[in-house]
């Protein structure tokens, strides 16, 4: 077989269908067009292009020489963070019409998905804190900024066209997805991407 047919498709690829999908599944979601419980098993299904776009991730860290220890502990702990949080939010937002409005059980469900998210944050920090390489240190630390810049432009312009009337409100839990999908972006963009020189 020639190099060409054996080519697999690069994270990018895998990144960019998890988050058309994942906006597609809100928009609907939001709209009214979909009702409970079909987002969440939309959710969910989303969930599996992750596998796929972590292992072309793995496969071109691996080919480029940049997989160092630090990294292969970020990605498990990374990984473990992500599924965790994936469960949670589906699982709360799944039992959110079980129980009584009044419980305080309503209080864990809310804030059970935001314990997997600061395991996200923990797991980046501490990879920064592990890393030896400089390097790739940098490219973390420039991923980072990535899906800071993109949550922020995100929501401020979100916010600018619902006080004008033009888009329906959404809920701010989109904020911590929305970073995590401009992080996978700040690391899979070539690396002079956006330089003035």
């Amino acid at each position: 077989m020639t190099d060409a047919v054996q080519k697999k498709p690069k994270p990018g690829l895998w990144a960019g269908l998890f988050a058309a999908n994942l906006g597609i599944i809100a928009a609907l979601f939001i709209t009214g067009a979909l009702e409970a419980p079909t987002p969440y098993i939309l959710f969910a299904l989303n969930f599996l292009l992750l596998i796929p776009m972590i292992k072309a991730g793995k496969q071109a860290q691996e080919e480029s020489g940049a997989m160092t220890r630090a990294m292969r502990d970020y990605n498990r702990r990374f990984l473990v963070a992500s599924a965790l949080y994936a469960a949670t939010m589906l699982g709360a937002g799944g039992l959110t019409n079980v129980i009584p409005q009044e419980s305080p059980a309503m209080w864990l469900l809310a804030i059970a998905p935001m314990l997997p998210a600061f395991g996200m944050i923990w797991a980046i920090t501490r990879y920064l804190r592990e890393e030896t390489d400089e390097y790739q240190r940098y490219k973390a630390v420039r991923a980072s900024m990535v899906g800071l810049g993109f949550v922020l432009v995100l929501g401020t312009g979100w916010g600018f066209l619902e006080t004008f009337g033009l888009v329906p409100h959404i809920w701010a839990w989109w904020v911590f997805p929305a970073w995590a999908m401009g992080l996978a972006l700040g690391m899979v963009l070539p690396e002079h991407a956006g330089d003035a020189s």
